[in-house]
């Protein structure tokens, strides 16, 4: 499989997509099926088909730290008409509770109970592991040290005054790409080249959407590590089970056929979606498929979405 290259610019929908494309066999395989996609204008057109709503962050509830027009008042009147919502989120950088601060501060009345995210995720499996020491891969601002292990984060200064402390670290886990260099990523490879260890990756977003662009996200430097060092590494959040099992298990009294996916990526919201068994609607106006041709993405990625609507 030919590397992810990092792009030379700002990464494009168009770079995103082909770049999914490319790490495609690492990713799961979708439920065979012969759906055809319903074009709806909104997700209040299927409303009353479902009780139970999945929602992806970034892309369709929000823009980085900007609420999406119409998402705000969706949420809203779902939750008003009985609705069961939940937010599943591949966000790692920031705390649970931190997390759902900001949700609530966009406009979106959740509790700690309706946001799953894929640090939450990674911190309940980090404290069912052994004692060990992990070199974490995240800015200052992501509070490393509250997460339940014994860490340190990765820095210029680590590998540039004191290389074996990264070496002699037990295992890496991959949080947050905020603050992340290309020197950092190399680094990284030549101290896993030098001694192999596990590595988590808390997020497994390539891309995400931000209030001017895309931002590369752990994801993209976690398949550069596996395409260079050829180890194995485990993914926290979608499109993978471990996310997808602790939703449907928090709307558990649902049953699967009344629950709804609603996301903006193709190999992570829609494709997650599909292999644990639900519906899934894609939203495009405002995520990793703005600007492209929604149904020549679907034809070569072979990932069908049950509805497509322009946002929610």
């Amino acid at each position: 499989m030919s590397a992810l290259t990092p792009p030379l610019q700002t990464p494009s929908t168009r770079w995103a997509f082909e770049a999914y494309q490319r790490v495609r066999p690492r990713l799961p395989i979708s439920a065979s099926t012969n759906v055809t996609p319903e074009f709806v204008p909104s997700l209040g057109a299927i409303a009353d088909q479902f009780d139970g709503f999945i929602f992806d962050a970034f892309g369709v509830l929000n823009a980085g730290n900007t609420a999406l027009p119409t998402a705000v008042a969706r949420f809203h009147e779902l939750q008003a008409m009985g609705k069961h919502c939940l937010i599943l989120s591949n966000a790692a950088t920031a705390p649970q509770q931190q997390l759902v601060k900001k949700y609530r501060h966009l406009g979106f009345p959740i509790t700690q109970e309706q946001l799953i995210s894929s640090r939450m995720l990674v911190s309940d499996a980090l404290a069912r592991e052994k004692e060990q020491t992990w070199a974490v891969m995240a800015p200052a601002s992501a509070h490393a040290d509250q997460l339940p292990c014994h860490s340190f984060v990765i820095a210029n200064q680590t590998v540039k005054a004191n290389r074996e402390k990264l070496d002699n670290a037990d295992a890496v886990l991959m949080l947050s790409a905020q603050g992340w260099t290309e020197e950092l990523q190399q680094s990284l490879t030549e101290s896993l080249h030098r001694r192999s260890r596990p590595v988590w990756v808390a997020n497994p977003d390539l891309v995400a959407p931000r209030e001017n662009g895309l931002s590369l996200e752990p994801g993209h430097y976690a398949h550069r590590l596996i395409d260079a060092t050829g180890r194995d590494t485990v993914f926290f959040g979608k499109p993978f089970r471990n996310a997808f099992d602790a939703a449907k298990n928090r709307l558990s009294h649902i049953p699967a056929s009344r629950l709804l996916m609603v996301g903006d990526t193709l190999h992570t919201d829609i494709l997650g979606g599909r292999s644990s068994g639900i519906s899934t609607m894609l939203v495009t106006a405002h995520g990793a498929l703005k600007g492209l041709d929604v149904t020549s993405c679907i034809e070569l990625s072979g990932i069908v979405p049950d509805f497509i609507a322009p946002e929610i």
